[in-house]
């Protein structure tokens, strides 16, 4: 076929000048064709050739490369091409992309959310129909830091602030990679806020890293300064807390404080700012039995009046479900807890006591635990070598006090009362709770004073004894010591008489003169009491806190009016431990519903404070993560108790079933087998 168009050709072309003109181009261009020359360089480039002799093949053909070859690139990233024309004096290409862009000077960009596996992208001469070729891959971006700053803090003020990052693959997982955040501020891993309150000045830098799902990560630097505060927060304005009404729901993602073990994990509660740190866990005491005493509570009693802090908030107890009491150390600074006297009870962890106690007034290294019939006092000046208790008061060594040889079933521990001047307490010796009959009060330097509830009796080393001035006879519930230690308020079980007037009732320790909250009204819900006050959750209207004096019954309401939306079941568990002969600073309340983690108002399962002047100012402290179906009554409820001086509220909780099982598995049950822990809330 070559041959016949050869001859064809020639025999067209008379003119002898023509022929010697395009006989050797003809003859390379034919040569090419017929032994099958590549048009398609391995360069990439795409040649047409120039007509040349076949013995100097293509050393003058025009031809177009491209750098790079092949390249892999991010979407939306940015990546120069270039282009080399040869035998041309006109360099010049145009460039093209079948998707994307590319400008005239060949800065390509990689489209974004692009499906197609590759993209070509192609130059061609200007001076001729020469072109060359390349693929491009796009492969999805990582994920990029987009947060170059982040706001200064104030040292003690709430702090919020949102680390943000764009592209890869959600779920994000920050990190911080070198440096430190101040004191008092974490970095919540899932959502990258920086939540909490500064405990330091100074300037903080610090690298953080977001790693998206594909494990593609991105590295910012950031500094964070943190000034010093004008501002004093804590007691008794608790001036950087929440007073408003807005509603609070449960964090979707809880604060991580650990499964079976995190004692000592410190975390914030993004809703309100304030630090909380896990006290104990499932290893808390080894050597205890599995169940039900591996759930540590504030009080097996179940009480929020109990005054589990001494005097400077240095020291606390706590006890297991089952009863024993652990005293423990604790750093104010840090938030840092630690068992006293572990070298010398290493099997359980340290010292460990049985049945619960109260700390001193006036004295913040002694402690008080009421054991059998007796007060004894531990002193823990000492805290290398534990201490040995010491006897403070028998009650059955009077005769105007408990009969020779009482054995005790059941009691309830009163307290004492400022300058450790007056011990309280209530015994039964043939029954549980709400089976006893003895309310009996030990004044330092002057003997005992009882009252017995089922004869109306008052029997006692001083003061006046004879018949109360109220015929109503009960079995006793519980009982607590007012601050000043002239009152003794006594909730009623079972009435014994004829009829009984609406408890509690208030003995005045040392005379026949007792008198019942009925005769006053709104007598409803639970209660705590100061100095020379009782304060009680009335229920009416829903929630609402009154106060009187235990001389004058009137009632003064304190919080006016509880929020819009809160509806029954509506718990409160209040707790009022400092000696204030005013009754000024404010008490301090768990608040309890079994609504889950979704709330249609604020004040569902929050620790608040209310102020006690009957301005009705509410500060909100922080969730206590509680589920509400703690087979525990104290983590059910979220019970806890007030420091001394205002500062922390030590609480249970099963922090929504997420601590694992009583028995040890690092799932559990609600409402079955979710075993509870103490923890510590900061008060600002």
């Amino acid at each position: 076929m070559l041959r016949a168009s050869w001859l064809f050709f020639t025999r067209a072309v008379s003119n002898s000048e023509l022929r010697r003109f395009l006989y050797p181009a003809l003859i390379s261009a034919f040569s090419l064709a017929a032994t099958g020359s590549p048009l398609m360089a391995s360069s990439g480039a795409i040649a047409t050739p120039a007509l040349q002799p076949s013995g100097d093949a293509c050393k003058s053909c025009v031809t177009v490369t491209v750098s790079p070859l092949n390249p892999t690139m991010a979407e939306g990233e940015k990546l120069q091409f270039s282009a080399t024309v040869t035998n041309r004096r006109n360099t010049a290409v145009t460039w093209s992309a079948s998707a994307g862009s590319i400008t005239t000077d060949g800065v390509f960009t990689a489209p974004k959310n692009y499906t197609s596996k590759a993209i070509t992208v192609t130059a061609r001469s200007v001076a001729g129909s020469v072109e060359a070729s390349t693929a491009v891959t796009v492969t999805e971006a990582g994920p990029t830091i987009s947060t170059s700053r982040i706001p200064d803090a104030v040292d003690g003020a709430a702090y919020s602030a949102n680390l943000v990052a764009r592209g890869g693959k959600t779920p994000y997982h920050w990190s911080i990679v070198s440096g430190t955040l101040p004191a008092g501020l974490q970095l919540a891993s899932n959502t990258g806020a920086v939540t909490g309150k500064a405990t330091r000045t100074g300037s903080f830098a610090f690298e953080i890293r977001v790693t998206d799902s594909a494990s593609r990560s991105d590295r910012q630097s950031l500094s964070l300064d943190v000034s010093a505060s004008t501002v004093v927060c804590g007691p008794p304005t608790y001036s950087c807390s929440r007073t408003d009404r807005a509603i609070a729901q449960m964090p979707t993602s809880l604060p991580d404080v650990g499964n079976l073990a995190g004692a000592n994990t410190m975390v914030t509660d993004p809703a309100f700012g304030n630090a909380i740190v896990r006290i104990t866990d499932f290893h808390t005491d080894p050597g205890a039995p599995l169940s039900f005493a591996r759930t540590f509570v504030t009080s097996s009693s179940g009480s929020a009046d109990e005054n589990l802090w001494n005097t400077d908030s240095s020291l606390f107890i706590v006890q297991s479900d089952g009863g024993a009491a652990y005293p423990y150390n604790f750093n104010a600074a840090n938030l840092h807890a630690t068992r006293l006297y572990t070298s010398s009870f290493p099997s359980s962890n340290g010292l460990k006591l049985a049945g619960g106690g109260t700390w001193s007034r006036v004295n913040s290294n002694l402690l008080y635990i009421d054991a059998g019939t007796t007060i004894v006092s531990y002193d823990f000046t000492d805290r290398t070598n534990p201490p040995a208790p010491q006897l403070v008061y028998d009650f059955t060594s009077s005769p105007s006090c408990l009969p020779p040889g009482f054995s005790v079933t059941w009691k309830t521990r009163g307290g004492v009362s400022a300058g450790d001047a007056v011990f309280g307490m209530a015994y039964s010796n043939h029954g549980d709770q709400g089976t006893a009959i003895y309310a009996v009060a030990y004044k330092v330097g002057s003997g005992c004073a009882m009252l017995n509830t089922q004869t109306g009796q008052v029997t006692g080393d001083w003061g006046t004894s004879g018949a109360a001035n109220i015929t109503d006879r009960w079995t006793i519930h519980n009982a607590k010591l007012s601050k000043d230690g002239n009152w003794l308020i006594i909730a009623a079980t079972n009435c014994l008489s004829a009829s009984c007037s609406k408890g509690p009732y208030f003995w005045q320790i040392g005379t026949t003169n007792v008198t019942s909250c009925g005769d006053s009204g709104l007598c409803g819900g639970h209660w705590t009491e100061g100095y020379s006050h009782w304060v009680n959750n009335d229920n009416s209207p829903l929630g609402n806190q009154v106060m009187r004096t235990f001389a004058n019954p009137d009632p003064l309401s304190l919080t006016h009016s509880v929020p819009g939306g809160i509806v029954p079941p509506f718990d409160q568990h209040q707790s009022w431990n400092n000696v204030d002969p005013a009754d000024s600073v404010p008490f301090v309340a768990s608040t309890c519903t079994p609504m889950g983690r979704n709330f249609p108002a604020p004040w569902y399962n929050e620790i608040i404070g209310v102020a006690s002047d009957g301005s009705g100012k509410v500060w909100r402290f922080g969730h206590s993560f509680i589920s509400s179906r703690s087979s525990a009554f104290s983590t059910r409820y979220g019970v806890g108790s007030v420091s001394q001086d205002g500062r922390f509220f030590l609480f249970s909780s099963d922090w929504m079933g997420t601590l694992g099982s009583e028995e040890g598995s690092q799932t559990c049950r609600l409402a079955g087998n979710c075993r509870g822990d103490v923890f510590v809330l900061q008060l600002n």
